[in-house]
């Protein structure tokens, strides 16, 4: 890194900590206790919130909204909790881009003043802390997207579409979260920022990416929920599994895209869409219909037509039938996720529910291809041209992938070959979706890991899969469940397959490393129908994590 990129960074950084307030300063002593193990005891642990602040920030979102809308919190007090654990959650896992809690606190404060005086509330969302990703554009901030030649651009002079519509509902936005350079990897790094740290394992786990600063605030607690994490690949889903929460992405053509900021923004190819990392199905649910109806913006060019079908999202068949992939046959999952879907089956199974092996109806090896080109159309050029005018090289991961996957600019002809091939995989999977007796939805893994090591450029098909073909999917914890060596242990007869993804895999695996890391596994819907697929969520939640459901 060359001297003026050193400058320019540990400027930025310090800026984000000298803007906390001295009163949430962790004591050097007390930070270094907490840099390996477990960071999410450092909250209760540092000293720094009081005992009904802790109280706070252990709701969850939609907890919190009814509780001030019943008049038992505060705007300013719930506001002042969560600006203090998000203080220490910065210092502890480095998850923050901006940092702005006295305006925040003022402004709760007012609508305080306003609901005494009023009773009336400021929308759905009143009062609720939020911290908005360095991806959506905020009016009077500027949004660097994790690029070093942003850092000093002109602030945005308007909200992006779905910051509005959170900032509409009576969000309060306290801080800006951290994303990698290019937002191209499912882990959270970059020169201009450095790392996210995962909270269950600081020193050898990412927080995932690209949406890794929310992912490592809310399992923090520093933040109630995110309701404006992004996907083109991964983005919420990843850090929502790395963490340990719920996230979803919705289908893309639903959720409104105006002032997301983007290096090469007329890409279509394959959208971003736009959903929430939370603590609950409930919290899922608050957000998604906001986003999916964006009140306040009924005509937002960039989305269909707002809707919410109330039936799908209210009834279902009562009994599920579910298909199971346990592998895209590209890179087979670790042993614990294996194991943990088994567990799922069982758990499902017993409940009375249906469940299908499924296996996808085409090659998910020559459906990354084409989802790879379709990212890069012109070989990466605008962003590239970003990070050399920014003096950077390209952070490890995103460099292995343009070379695994030979990015290069394509033809118009290149293009529109793979654009009919994209349309070949939807038809192709609505084909086998029906074709079986039609699922209420399909469970597959996470990831092939439950938790991403620094640097390791781990392969993201079970996420991509579906940004390809815009089916909306939900990442869900398997609550309870714990990774060892007894139960899964390393297979060490395992043929790794021929592509570059699966033998490094593999090799990685040890259990005593990812013993720390939590479990979740993945739940995909129809595209369009992002109702149906959080109440069939709602059920399968109901059974896997009940408080007397045992673990294989």
């Amino acid at each position: 890194m060359s001297e003026e990129l050193q400058a320019k960074a540990k400027r930025a950084q310090k800026r984000v900590l000298d803007s906390i307030p001295s009163r949430w300063i962790l004591p050097a002593n007390v930070k270094a206790k907490f840099s390996k193990g477990d960071a999410r005891s450092i909250i209760p642990a540092s000293g720094l919130l009081t005992t009904a602040q802790i109280d706070i920030i252990n709701h969850d979102a939609s907890d919190i909204v009814q509780k001030l809308a019943e008049g038992k919190f505060k705007a300013a007090e719930v506001m002042e909790a969560f600006c203090a654990s998000a203080a220490v959650a910065h210092q502890v896992v480095n998850c923050l881009v901006e940092f702005f809690p006295d305006e925040a606190i003022s402004q709760a404060r007012q609508l305080d003043e306003q609901f005494s005086e009023t009773k009336t509330l400021a929308g759905p969302l009143h009062g609720l802390p939020m911290a908005i990703k360095d991806t959506h554009d905020v009016k009077g901030r500027t949004t660097t997207w994790a690029f070093a030649t942003w850092l000093d651009r002109p602030a945005a002079d308007a909200d992006s579409s779905t910051v509005k519509v959170m900032r509409d509902a009576g969000a309060i936005f306290f801080a800006r979260t951290t994303m990698p350079q290019t937002g191209m990897a499912l882990e959270t790094v970059s020169p201009l920022w450095g790392r996210t740290l995962n909270p269950f394992n600081p020193a050898v786990f990412g927080a995932g990416g690209s949406s890794g600063g929310d992912g490592a605030l809310v399992a923090m607690r520093g933040s109630p929920a995110s309701g404006l994490s992004t996907d083109i690949g991964g983005s919420i889903r990843a850090p929502a599994a790395f963490n340990g929460l719920y996230g979803m992405r919705p289908t893309a053509e639903r959720v409104p895209r105006t002032g997301l900021a983007s290096p090469a923004g007329g890409n279509v190819s394959i959208k971003v869409s736009t959903g929430p990392v939370c603590h609950s199905m409930q919290d899922l649910r608050m957000f998604v219909k906001l986003l999916l109806t964006h009140p306040t913006l009924p005509y937002e060019p960039t989305a269909c037509l707002p809707f919410w079908d109330e039936i799908a999202a209210s009834k279902s068949r009562p009994k599920l039938r579910i298909g199971l992939m346990l592998t895209d046959d590209v890179v087979d999952p670790h042993p614990p996720v294996l194991r943990a879907l088994e567990e799922v089956r069982a758990k499902l199974r017993a409940a009375g529910h249906t469940i299908v092996d499924f296996r996808p109806p085409f090659d998910c090896w020559e459906a990354a291809l084409t989802t790879w080109a379709l990212y890069f159309q012109t070989g990466a050029a605008e962003t590239l041209a970003l990070l050399e005018a920014g003096g950077e090289k390209p952070i490890p991961v995103f460099a292995h992938y343009l070379k695994t996957f030979d990015i290069k600019p394509l033809a118009v002809t290149e293009l529109f070959r793979h654009n009919a091939a994209q349309a070949g995989y939807k038809a192709a999977f609505q084909q086998s979706w029906d074709g079986d007796g039609s699922y209420d939805c399909i469970i597959c893994p996470s990831a092939p890991l439950a938790g991403s090591p620094h640097d390791f450029p781990l392969w993201w098909g079970y996420t991509t899969l579906w940004n390809l073909l815009d089916y909306p999917s939900i990442m869900m914890p398997l609550k309870g469940f714990k990774i060892n060596s007894q139960r899964d242990p390393k297979t060490a007869a395992y043929s790794p397959r021929s592509n570059p993804f699966d033998r490094a895999n593999w090799e990685i695996y040890d259990p005593e490393v990812w013993k720390t890391q939590p479990m979740t596994f993945q739940i995909v819907g129809r595209p369009y129908h992002d109702e149906a697929l959080i109440n069939v969520s709602e059920v399968i939640d109901g059974v896997v994590n009940a408080t007397n459901a045992p673990h294989l």
